[in-house]
């Protein structure tokens, strides 16, 4: 027989002689001693050793499955894991078939030592279920991660607990999820595609057509589908159907025309699993957030949305558009802390742009470092006349001089920049082209990431210093001004994530283009 246990070795070894119904009564001398061996604890392959100690401690090592009494509370268990695709959960994480075989009685149970096994194995679940719910089954990838931050923001075993002794398990999940709009709102979209995936008649579309009217049978399919339409046997007006496919242009963060161009088609014909992947990888990427933002200020920046959000509290303060790295200079992932803001920064200009981008302008013109407001360092830190070096000279093997932007108005750091530590030479700052912010895609820099409202976010970190932000404001760009280092108040965490899927600030669902490739698991489905 198949083997379904992923810890199975142990439980079908005992699968003869095991079952709940007739478990082994279990009293609290005996379930203490068992608890306090870790190997008893090891032997069913948990994660959550402290944990499992923990809440039987706060049960006063009274069992919680597997006894007579416990059948209700094994049973709404049981439920919930039955459930786990509408939490954007995955019932195979938590041992369901195991749990179910056990509760109906197909794995018969015989020894103290199997009932003990048995009621340690479900605690396993249920432990891992409910911080799944907290704080997500899948983590953000990074490629710097600067913060001492993992999710831990409640006492999930203490509370397990609680609710048990109260009779009131199906609350705790209302109590450990969190109140993120972004979680409530995609968590909802996630249930409207597993209702529409679940009937019989359903099955993936793809639209070749590029009508919009009553006959594109496909196009009002996936419509439907996308629970833009209430009916996959619409037939609506032709203005009518323009809003809609507008409505989905709005959904995939496209230019709402209601014309059907290879970009909206390319975005609805992605399958509707892969479009479920998505959310539910974007829910448990925010749960992972929650405990960060619930306690304090903190500044995410979602690349392919382009936009930056600072939450206190768990609420949006401050949201702006943002400009991040094109997909051969990509914006790269990471987590630090803004420890200072500079005020009239000078722009070092990375090698590979000096030597590849500017080199050859300044070859054919020296005048361009001066009309540019650039300025030639020796490897000394010294200032070189440009009319005295031969340029011609120099390639991109061979380049033995810094190049800066002095500050002023055509500075492409703009009047601000905020410095947070990663290896990458990457931050946020102004810039002088607010031109760019009103496009939809603002793939444009080399990797850094530059702010629609440098200042708003600069008096937020300078909260105790605003006069410094106030007096930049008043001043304007100054040419060959002298930056000024101003210390964080606090060092406020920023999140630089790759998240497919967010909310717009009217609660649309959004999803976003994988602009980097980044998801080569649903990317291969996307564009099969």
């Amino acid at each position: 027989m198949k083997n379904r246990y992923p810890y199975s070795s142990l439980i079908i070894s005992l699968a003869l002689v095991w079952s709940l119904t007739a478990a082994t009564q279990i009293n609290p001398v005996q379930l203490r001693q068992y608890v306090s061996d870790h190997k008893n604890i090891t032997n069913t392959g948990s994660r959550y050793l402290s944990e499992i100690k923990e809440f039987y401690e706060g049960l006063n090592y009274q069992t919680a499955w597997i006894q007579k009494e416990n059948k209700s509370n094994y049973d709404i268990l049981l439920g919930l894991l039955r459930q786990s695709a509408s939490f954007c959960l995955r019932d195979s994480d938590y041992q369901y078939s195991l749990i179910e075989d056990l509760r109906r009685g197909d794995i018969p149970l015989q020894t103290l030592n199997d009932s003990l096994l048995a009621e340690l194995r479900i605690t396993d679940a249920a432990l891992h279920f409910y911080r799944d719910i907290a704080y997500g089954n899948t983590h953000p990838v990074f490629g710097f991660y600067g913060l001492d931050y993992t999710p831990g923001c409640h006492p999930i075993p203490r509370l397990l607990a609680t609710y048990l002794s109260q009779n009131a398990l199906q609350s705790l999940i209302t109590h450990l999820s969190p109140a993120l709009p972004e979680i409530n709102a995609l968590t909802r979209k996630a249930n409207e595609f597993l209702k529409i995936m679940a009937d019989s008649n359903f099955n993936e579309t793809r639209i070749l057509s590029a009508n919009v009217n009553a006959t594109n049978k496909p196009l009002i399919q996936k419509l439907y589908q996308l629970g833009i339409i209430d009916s996959a046997y619409s037939t609506l007006p032709v203005n009518t159907l323009k809003q809609k496919v507008k409505e989905a242009q709005r959904q995939f963060n496209l230019l709402a025309d209601g014309i059907l161009r290879s970009t909206i088609l390319e975005e609805l014909n992605v399958p509707l699993s892969a479009r479920l992947w998505q959310l539910n990888l974007a829910v448990n990427y925010y749960r992972w957030l929650n405990c960060l933002v619930q306690y304090q200020q903190a500044i995410i920046v979602s690349i392919p949305a382009t936009l930056l959000r600072v939450y206190q509290s768990g609420t949006v303060t401050l949201e702006m558009r943002m400009i991040v790295g094109k997909k051969s200079t990509p914006t790269p992932t990471l987590a630090s802390t803004v420890d200072e803001v500079i005020l009239y920064p000078y722009w070092h200009v990375p090698y590979s742009i000096a030597t590849r981008e500017l080199l050859p302008s300044i070859k054919r013109n020296p005048g361009f470092i001066d009309a540019g407001n650039y300025q030639v360092l020796n490897s000394a830190g010294q200032i070189m006349d440009p009319y005295s070096i031969n340029w011609n000279a120099l390639g991109t093997k061979n380049f033995p001089y810094l190049i800066r932007q002095s500050t002023g108005c055509d500075n492409a750091l703009g009047l601000l920049k905020l410095n947070f530590y990663n290896p990458f030479g990457v931050y946020l700052h102004d810039t002088p082209n607010k031109s760019l912010f009103t496009l939809n895609k603002r793939f444009f820099s080399h990797g850094c990431m530059r702010m629609e409202k440098p200042m708003e976010l600069g008096h937020l970190v300078l909260k105790n210093n605003h006069l410094a932000i106030d007096t930049l404001e008043q001043k304007g760009c100054l040419r060959n001004q002298s930056p000024i280092i101003v210390e964080a108040d606090e060092h406020i965490p920023v999140i630089v994530w790759y998240n497919p899927v967010g909310i717009d600030s009217t609660g649309r669902v959004v999803f976003y283009d994988d602009v980097y490739n980044r998801f080569d698991r649903p990317g291969k489905l996307l564009r099969q």
